[in-house]
């Protein structure tokens, strides 16, 4: 009788750790949008400039920005520095 019992506690829960488990990798396959600072370095700048918000989850439109007549792509910058903006951004997805 013991030995049913704990069959069934351990088969519950089991079942319940499966579905459990399912509902959180759906959730981490999600992507947020993760807004950050678009930087730009201006034809005859050398300073990193923040004139846009941008998105680090990639999706098939670039961040881009319009800054005195002329359309520059945005990046985000290496950690703290103020000249290296390399780093790819897309549009948010709003």
């Amino acid at each position: 009788m013991k030995t049913n019992s704990f069959k069934i506690v351990v088969s519950a829960a089991a079942i319940l750790l499966a579905i459990g488990g399912s509902f959180v990798s759906h959730a981490s396959e999600k992507k947020t949008n993760i807004i950050v600072p678009g930087y730009i370095i201006p034809t005859g700048d050398f300073i990193c400039r923040n004139l846009t918000t941008c998105s680090n989850v990639s999706n098939p439109v670039v961040c881009t920005v319009i800054y005195q007549n002329g359309n520059y792509q945005a990046y985000n910058k290496q950690s703290g520095t103020d000249v290296v903006c390399d780093i790819l951004l897309w549009k948010p997805n709003l």
